[in-house]
């Protein structure tokens, strides 16, 4: 089969593999295969400006580094978002790109993962999956980007193997992305044990659900099927739920949850799980507990598989791949970005990591800085902070350290809303009022913490936010200003 790009004007019998794929179309040189794992929506016809990338941006900005003899300059193995976005980036640098995905575009994040809100119905669920999916299909498309379905597997720095055929390349980047991880128990799995790749297929909210894993995500899904009316038991072994966030930000979903009806037990362990008359009996060191579902929740493992001949050779530590700071592997040759690192398992990290991987890839020298990246919990309210939590801050800082509070009982927005539970933590610095970190509790978290993280980025100060910036009335945002302003007049120089 041709690995010529497609134009609008061929045939469908010359179009790549991934157009096939992506519009659900049968052809004779693919008869023998197994059926495609991916489904899309039916967008209709792609047009000129589908199938065609933007001729300008090409001219007036890509750097054709590698005019060599590889097949392809970069290849990507993971059609997650680190791995689509950073095929769509090193294309727009000019790089005749090929990207492999044995599952589904997008992952988790388009599969389900970010589409936390579960009192919809299973259907809907499903149509914006397949749309988003779409999206990214057409994205990929327009962008030149050649995708074949299917395991990809390293056989060298510069050849990778996919359904029996070999591909020559100059650069890779893995974004392979992480596997479910059962917990070391006793016991066989019952049939009532979900992890996450099960828990979006799900048609009814069970009875009785044991959630293990205090995170983001095991918060998020406890509180989302409380709300559909399931008893929710949510088992974390630390001693708090959320430990990578603020203490007083955990507390309060803590006390969210709770108010939710979800039993919280933390600093347990869970030692054992058995089929108990069809349904699992789970076992931790503070008794036994029989539920109809049982969800792990916590740390998933590396995605080893492809890897290949490379296994070996790559540094692993604590089941992630060790990059440099411009995210390349100790192979030279070989860059890593997203999950399958240590550097952040947040979808906008996956981002920042794709952009950055993709500049080094075509040959630059550009850093990662996650230092302002926002971490965010879908609960009901939710939850967000960036930069560092109170005690990182005392810890480095000590009593330079200043804290302004604002609650949104004072916010004129959420008083409108209807919505008043929550606040907003500054740390800032007594000295220069430098901004260390900024945590947000309420149901407007994860949009009102973009502007602390832009804040941050750019080094702004508390006094600027207070006395430069103008902030619109009535808005949520005028909670962080009021809470610098609080910071201020606790004895900020």
């Amino acid at each position: 089969m041709s690995n010529e790009y497609i134009t609008a004007s061929e045939g469908p019998d010359i179009r790549d593999s991934y157009f096939r794929f992506s519009q659900s179309l049968s052809y004779a040189d693919r008869t023998e295969e197994e059926h495609t794992p991916f489904s899309f929506a039916e967008t209709g016809p792609p047009t000129e400006t589908d199938l065609l990338p933007d001729e300008d941006f090409v001219s007036n900005y890509s750097t054709k580094l590698y005019l060599n003899a590889h097949e392809y300059d970069v290849a990507v193995i993971g059609g997650g978002p680190a791995g689509y976005m950073a095929a769509i980036h090193a294309a727009k640098l000019g790089a005749k790109v090929i990207l492999f995905e044995k599952e589904m575009l997008g992952g988790l994040t388009a599969g389900g993962g970010a589409i936390v809100n579960l009192s919809k119905t299973l259907s809907y669920k499903n149509s914006v999956v397949t749309n988003l999916a779409a999206n990214i299909a057409r994205l990929l498309r327009s962008n030149r980007v050649r995708v074949e379905a299917g395991e990809a597997c390293l056989k060298s720095a510069n050849e990778v193997s996919c359904r029996g055929k070999l591909y020559n390349v100059s650069k890779v980047i893995l974004c392979s992305g992480k596997v479910e991880a059962l917990p070391g128990l006793r016991g066989d799995s019952p049939l009532g044990m979900w992890t996450m790749n099960d828990i979006f297929k799900a048609t009814e909210a069970p009875a009785r659900l044991m959630v293990f894993g205090g995170g983001s995500v095991g918060c998020e899904i406890a509180a989302a099927f409380a709300a559909l009316g399931s008893s929710v038991i949510l088992v974390e072994p630390e001693q708090r739920l959320l430990t990578g966030m603020d203490a007083q930000l955990a507390a309060a979903v803590h006390s969210a949850l709770a108010r939710a009806g979800v039993k919280i037990h933390t600093g347990i362990s869970v030692k054992e799980i058995s089929d108990r008359g069809g349904n699992p009996y789970v076992v931790t060191d503070r008794g036994g507990v029989i539920c109809d579902k049982f969800l792990v929740a916590t740390k998933q493992k590396l995605d080893t598989s492809p890897l290949g001949e490379l296994m070996n050779r790559l540094e692993i530590n604590n089941d992630t791949i060790v990059v440099n700071e411009y995210l390349e592997t100790n192979i030279p040759g070989v860059y890593a970005a997203g999950d399958c690192t240590d550097l952040g398992s947040h979808t906008h990290a996956a981002y920042r990591m794709a952009g950055i991987v993709a500049e080094n890839a075509m040959g630059r020298r550009k850093t990662l800085d996650l230092r302002a990246m926002p971490l965010t919990v879908y609960t009901t309210p939710g939850a967000a902070g960036v930069g560092m939590t109170e005690e990182e801050a005392r810890g480095t800082y000590g009593d330079d350290v200043v804290v302004g509070l604002s609650l949104l009982t004072n916010n004129v927005r959420a008083m409108l809303s209807g919505v008043t539970d929550g606040f907003v933590k500054v740390l800032a610095g007594r000295k220069y009022g430098e901004i260390y970190g900024v945590h947000i509790f309420g149901a407007e978290a994860a949009e009102m913490i973009a502007e602390p993280a832009a804040m941050m980025r750019m080094e702004v100060t508390i006094h600027e936010v207070c006395g430069d910036i103008i902030h619109a009335h009535p808005t949520y945002s005028e909670a962080f200003e009021a809470a610098c302003m609080d910071a201020l007049s606790k004895g900020v120089a």
